[in-house]
Parts: C-alpha cells; sequence; structure tokens
C-alpha cells in the first residue's frame, strides 16, 4: 500500500523551520479545554459558595471551610448581587420608560465594602486572620440570597393581597434573617470558649449587616424611571426642577382644553380622578385605573381628567392639589349640562383626623378636608355628584359631603384603616375590588359597592384583618339621576329597588 492509500491524509515534508520565522517565535496555542479550565474550575467554586451559602441561611452547620476564598469569588458574588438588583429593578419600573442610573453604584453596592470591613473585625477581635476571608464570602453569598429572597417576597406582594397588605414588615424580613444567619455563622467558626464572647460576636455579625443597609436610601436603584436618576436632580424633568413646577398651569390647562362639553338633552358623566401622595405611584397607578373603568363602563373618556402627584412621573399628570382642583371643578361646572353627573374619585393616604394627604416633596401642599371639599363643589355649582374615597378613615368624609343629590362611597369608615397602599401596586385593595372587579361588571356605582364591600370582608375575614367597613350613602336625587345615565353598550344602569334618601350603613 502506498502512503497515498492508507486513508490518512500524507504528511507533506517539512522544510527546515527559519529560526527568525514567527512559527518559530509563537508558543503552541493550548486546547480549548484547557483554555477554558480556570473559567470553569471558578463556576464550580462559585456553585459551591451558593450551596455553602445556602445551608448557613438554612442554619445548617455547615462548616466554613467548605467555602472557596479569593478574590476572583467574591468578584463573581459581588457581580451576581449586582445581576440580581439590576433585574428586580428592571421588573419593577419595565425596560420602556426607564434608564440606567450609574451614579446609584456606590448607595447600591455598599454592602460590599461594610461586608468586608465587618469580616476583618470580626476575625480581629477572635484573634484568627485566617477566618476574615472565609467570613467575606459567606457575606457575599448571604447577600446573593437576601436579593432573591427580597424579590420574591415582592413577586408574592403583587399577586396576593394579604402580602401586599404586610409588605412594608416582610420587606425586612430576608434582611433580618440574613443577619441572623451571618451571627450565628460567625459565632460557630470563631469556636470563643466563653458565652459572653459568643453573643457579643452575634450581635456585633448581625449589628453590622442591618447598619450597612439603614445607612443607604432605599429609593436609589440601578435601573429608574426616565428622569429620575440620582444625577437628573436639576433635569428639566426632575420633580424639583424650575421647568416642571412652571410647566404645571399649561399642563393643566391642556388638559382641562381637552374635556368636551356635554351634549343637550343627554345625562353624560364627568370625572375627576385624584391621586394625592406622590411618594407612592400606588395612588397614580389607581387614579389612572379608575379613570380608564369608568370610561370603558359610562363612555366619559371624553369628559374626564385626572390629577395625580408622582416623584417618579411628574410631568405626566397635572398635580393634584386644591387649587388644581378648584380651577378643574370650576372648568368642568362650565362643560357640563344640568342634568349631567360628576364623578370625583380620591385615593390616597389618610389621617385619623379626616385628612386626605396631598403630598409631593420638597413641596408643601394643602391637605383636602371634607369640609373644603364641599365648599369647592358647591363654589363650583355642580349639583349631581358621586364622591368616591380610596383611603384609610375615609368614612370621615360621608357626613359633611351627603345631601339629596350626592352618593358618597369610602373606603373604610371614620375609624378605621383600609389596606393595599403599596408603593408600585396597581390597586389598593379596594380599589381593585370597586372599580376593576365591581364596577367594571355592575356599571353601577351602587352595585358596584355592594359587591365589592362583600367581597373585601371576605377577604379581610380570610386574612384575619380588622374590618375597614366600607361606606355609602345614596341620596334619593342622584339615585334618581343616575338611572338615566347610559352605558357604552346602550343599556340602562340598574339599582336595587329602594325607595328614600341613604344612610349610612
Amino acid at each position: 500500500m502506498t502512503p497515498g492509500e492508507s486513508g490518512a491524509p500524507p504528511e507533506e515534508s517539512a522544510a527546515p523551520a527559519d529560526p527568525g520565522s514567527a512559527a518559530t517565535l509563537a508558543p503552541p496555542a493550548p486546547p480549548r479545554s484547557a483554555r477554558y479550565a480556570g473559567l470553569a474550575q471558578a463556576l464550580r467554586a462559585l456553585g459551591t459558595n451558593l450551596r455553602t451559602s445556602a445551608a448557613l441561611v438554612l442554619l445548617l452547620r455547615r462548616p466554613l471551610a467548605d467555602l472557596r476564598t479569593g478574590p476572583v469569588q467574591l468578584c463573581l458574588l459581588f457581580a451576581l448581587r449586582l445581576l440580581l438588583d439590576f433585574s428586580f429593578d428592571l421588573y419593577s419600573v419595565g425596560m420602556q420608560g426607564g434608564q440606567a442610573d450609574p451614579l446609584a453604584l456606590p448607595a447600591v453596592a455598599f454592602w460590599a465594602p461594610a461586608a468586608l470591613f465587618s469580616s476583618w473585625l470580626i476575625a480581629t477581635l477572635c484573634v484568627r486572620a485566617e477566618l476574615a476571608a472565609y467570613l467575606a464570602v459567606a457575606a457575599f453569598g448571604l447577600a446573593c440570597w437576601e436579593a432573591c429572597a427580597s424579590a420574591l417576597v415582592a413577586f408574592a406582594a403583587d399577586r396576593l393581597p394579604g402580602v401586599a397588605r404586610l409588605y412594608d414588615e416582610l420587606a425586612w424580613a430576608p434582611l433580618a434573617w440574613c443577619a441572623l444567619a451571618y451571627g450565628v455563622a460567625a459565632v460557630r467558626a470563631a469556636q470563643l470558649p466563653r458565652r459572653r464572647q459568643r453573643i457579643g460576636i452575634f450581635l456585633l455579625a448581625g449589628a453590622l449587616v442591618l447598619l450597612s443597609a439603614l445607612c443607604v436610601d432605599p429609593s436609589l436603584r440601578l435601573w429608574v424611571p426616565a428622569g429620575s436618576a440620582a444625577g437628573d436632580a436639576d433635569s428639566p424633568d426632575a420633580v424639583q426642577s424650575e421647568q416642571t413646577l412652571y410647566a404645571q398651569y399649561d399642563l393643566l390647562g391642556d388638559a382641562l382644553d381637552a374635556i368636551s362639553p356635554g351634549q343637550d338633552g343627554v345625562t353624560e358623566l364627568f370625572t375627576v380622578s385624584f391621586g394625592g401622595d406622590g411618594a407612592q405611584d400606588v395612588f397614580l397607578n389607581e387614579a389612572a385605573g379608575a379613570d380608564a373603568v369608568m370610561a370603558e363602563v359610562f363612555d366619559s373618556g371624553e369628559h374626564s381628567l385626572v390629577l395625580a402627584n408622582s416623584q417618579a412621573h411628574p410631568q405626566e399628570r397635572p398635580f393634584a392639589t386644591v387649587s388644581a382642583l378648584q380651577r378643574a371643578l370650576a372648568t368642568l361646572a362650565e362643560r357640563m349640562n344640568e342634568d349631567d353627573i360628576l364623578a370625583l374619585f380620591l385615593t390616597s393616604h389618610g389621617t385619623a383626623d379626616h385628612h386626605l394627604v396631598v403630598s409631593l416633596p420638597p413641596y408643601h401642599f394643602e391637605d383636602l378636608t371634607p369640609e373644603r371639599l364641599r365648599a369647592l363643589l358647591d363654589d363650583a355649582g355642580i349639583r349631581y355628584r358621586v364622591i368616591i374615597v380610596s383611603a384609610c378613615y375615609a368614612g370621615g368624609f360621608v357626613a359633611p359631603l351627603a345631601g339629596p343629590d350626592t352618593m358618597v362611597i369610602a373606603a373604610s369608615d371614620a375609624d378605621s384603616t383600609s389596606f393595599g397602599c403599596r408603593d408600585g401596586a396597581q390597586w389598593t385593595d379596594f380599589g381593585r375590588a370597586y372599580f376593576a372587579e365591581a364596577l367594571a361588571q355592575s356599571a353601577s356605582f351602587e352595585g358596584a359597592f355592594r359587591i365589592a364591600s362583600r367581597r373585601i370582608a371576605e377577604r379581610e375575614a380570610q386574612e384575619h384583618l380588622p374590618p375597614s367597613s366600607p361606606q355609602i350613602w345614596v341620596g334619593s336625587g342622584i339615585r334618581n339621576q343616575l338611572q338615566r345615565l347610559e352605558t357604552r353598550s346602550g343599556g340602562k344602569i340598574l339599582f336595587a329597588a329602594r325607595s328614600g334618601a341613604g344612610r349610612f350603613p
């Protein structure tokens, strides 16, 4: 068999290599498996560190010696924590209308130097220098699991009303538990002989974790709504900028100019939705959501206005202030016919002395009281009114606003709180039950109250919450007038046959 018939390519005769050639100077390329061996080893060590730190979270007796230490592992765990933070911020804000905020990075990553300092301090106090490297990796691993747990709590709050009500308390649970786990791990690794020493190290380790979080503004995020980045405080879109403030007059004017006048001979619904507290976007979301539901049910889209305060979206809507509401009611009164009906929806925090909170830091706005609201409506000359108040202690608005041509609906009685005011949520509990569920189904303000109040009572009983006891007043005049109102489908809104004026339940 000749060399060409062997099935393998024949070897070419090699010429003598030139000592000065590139082939002689360049080292042979390492095989691909060797090229990525270091990366694979680092990732396997990362997996080991995550499993070991997960055992620490569960308070299992996993020795810290199982951890893989070194700068590479600290960098990988740090990058993983930043990725988790960024992913959650992206989920909260959304890709559209958002932007990265690199100036928030020092605050968001403040836990890392704090963890390194606490690891060094504990190792120094225990006179065990080798302990610092293990505690640092343990702290970084626990930080990753804390981010995962915090995200799960937020996801659950978005989907479960019971979790949403307790979100402010539950949001601290992952951090507190990781502080506990870090303290337990430090005590077990230190192996101190005296009980007093072990308690001291435990308290010190937990305190260092908690204090590092308390020193950081929780509103700082890596991905934020457009115009609200830390470096945008002086931008034209910032809530405190002069441009935003002076643009409000024209913004409200344009919104009022878009409201169409009522048709003669037809009873129509005009709506104003008012989101008072700008610190939490749930009130902006709820005001916009209620406006959309009423527009769909009662065909009021050309007769609607949304006033809402928002730190994140200061130029999205006209500010919700008492003076803006006064101007809006006066304008609507000019556009309405005498048979038309105003639906005014108010959503915000409420106080025990029956003030609706109107707030947008750094501005100082006047709160809205039921007496002030009654005066605004009377001065505007709007006769037929449906007023819906979603706030704690909202029942305090019922008696001052009640009248024969008025319906007043309150999310709670005068002495009780309502629930669900979580930042970022679409609805409060009452808003979801009343607008999203009941009004869209019944096409009746009064009928929706019956459905919503029943559902709210059932949910509160299931979750062992104190009853909010929603309230309603229905005057005989407004009931008769509402029966003339046509829905988008052309049908009449039906009410249970009940004579006489309403009463306070």
